[in-house]
């Protein structure tokens, strides 16, 4: 295999570990987290805050972030 670059290497590791059993799951919790820390911080950088149409719907932009990732997913010899 050619180099790879620090960078090529860290996405193969992230896709390796998000294909691990439990997987899904910590990448959905980093969302949520980047979410409201993201949000939190643009609230406090500005007086002019756009807000989605439910602030409170972490759990939909997750489920949202989450079907680009499954999209992106290779699918498993004999899945769907």
């Amino acid at each position: 295999m050619p180099y790879a670059s620090p960078k090529l290497e860290a996405i193969r590791e992230i896709a390796a570990a998000i294909g691990a059993e439990g997987g899904v799951q910590a990448v959905n919790l980093r969302v949520a987290e980047q979410y409201i820390n993201e949000f939190g911080n643009l609230a406090k950088a500005t007086n002019t805050v756009i807000l989605p149409d439910n602030v409170a719907d972490v759990a939909g932009l997750i489920a949202t972030a989450m079907s680009v990732v499954k999209a992106q997913a290779p699918v498993a010899p004999g899945g769907r």
